[in-house]
């Protein structure tokens, strides 16, 4: 069973043998239970990577006609496990997302520097390095819908200094830019906590006694002072489940039960931190 945060509250309290309450923001203690369970929720999070975080989004279009092949990460997201591209046509206006391969940003710049600035169908796009005060040129085609891609990390003409994804190619006959509505993502969001009442933390239901107890055992600690054995080693019981379960079960999610649109491509799927490192 799942529970709201203003019930998780209601129940630390009462564990606590404290005041009841009707909301979160009835009383200063009950703010603090809160607080406590957003960071034992955030505990976790980072401990264990619950697959519930996995999402289908889209890339932000540059909207800029000098930066056609690029595109903006959101910052809701850490990490891409694979990227599609709608190729659909005036002509034929049918669906038809095809894979894009994700390569280091190495083998990006090599391949784009092997194109021949000379062609009619290879244009020059200036791309400003975060830490580095002269603009890169790169290289791409304007005849045909991206294969490849590569992450730009801290892109400073963005105001919050995201993510970019760059691409190799765009299709000048049918768009003057890479568009959002075309792209499709799938990767993991960075989890969000909101101190209301109603919201429910995004966990799995199995995980909601081990949020309860990891909060529990941290309240007593925190807000009174000494420790809940009961509820610590309860915790310790239900993290040696969690481990069993995810090295045992492989049993797909509902994210990853969503149909493939196009053929597989030598797709290299990663999270940010190794694109940064360009291995």
């Amino acid at each position: 069973m799942k529970y709201t945060l203003l019930e998780l509250t209601q129940n630390l309290l009462s564990a606590m043998d404290s005041d009841e309450v009707n909301s979160i923001a009835d009383t200063t203690e009950a703010r603090q239970v809160a607080e406590v369970i957003r960071t034992a929720y955030f505990n976790i999070v980072a401990r264990a990577d619950p697959g519930a975080h996995k999402q289908l989004f889209r890339l932000d279009a540059s909207g800029d006609n000098l930066l056609p092949v690029l595109m903006i990460v959101n910052e809701s997201y850490r990490s891409i496990e694979w990227i599609k591209y709608n190729r659909s046509t005036n002509e034929n206006p049918e669906a038809n997302y095809q894979y894009v391969s994700i390569i280091p940003n190495q083998q990006f710049y090599d391949m784009s520097h092997a194109l021949n600035s000379e062609d009619d169908n290879v244009v020059e796009v200036e791309l400003e390095i975060s830490g580095d005060a002269n603009n890169h040129s790169i290289w791409v085609r304007n005849d045909k819908f991206p294969d490849y891609c590569t992450i730009l990390p801290n892109w400073e003409d963005d105001e919050n200094n995201r993510n970019v994804v760059i691409f190799d190619s765009f299709d000048f006959d049918e768009e003057d830019t890479l568009q959002s509505e075309r792209v499709l993502c799938g990767g993991i969001a960075y989890p969000q906590f909101e101190l209301s009442d109603s919201f429910t933390p995004d966990l799995d239901e199995q995980q909601f006694p081990l949020l309860l107890n990891e909060a529990k055992a941290l309240a007593f600690f925190e807000l009174k002072q000494q420790p809940h054995e009961k509820a610590e080693q309860e915790s310790r019981r239900q993290w040696r489940t969690l481990q069993r379960t995810k090295s045992v079960v492989s049993v797909p999610s509902s994210f990853d039960q969503f149909p493939d649109f196009g053929r597989r491509g030598n797709t290299n799927s990663t999270g940010f931190p190794r694109w940064m490192r360009g291995t």
